[in-house]
């Protein structure tokens, strides 16, 4: 697999990390939904989220190399 292909997989990771986070905040606010199932499904997007970031990250610099 090559850099390019990691740096689109976690780029694509991320976007869709905080697309499904906008959305899981839209319905906490407005829809009442204030369930522990809620925030871990939040703290875990968020987690992917990070992870894919440092990911792209360090793939940018080893790319760069």
């Amino acid at each position: 697999m090559s850099i390019s292909n990691v740096k689109a997989i976690c780029f694509t990771v991320c976007i869709v990390c905080v697309v499904c986070l906008v959305l899981l905040g839209l319905v906490m606010i407005w829809g009442g939904l204030t369930s522990e199932f809620a925030w871990r499904v939040g703290m875990t997007l968020g987690l992917f989220f990070i992870a894919s970031s440092i990911t792209l990250t360090v793939a940018g610099r080893v790319g760069k190399v």
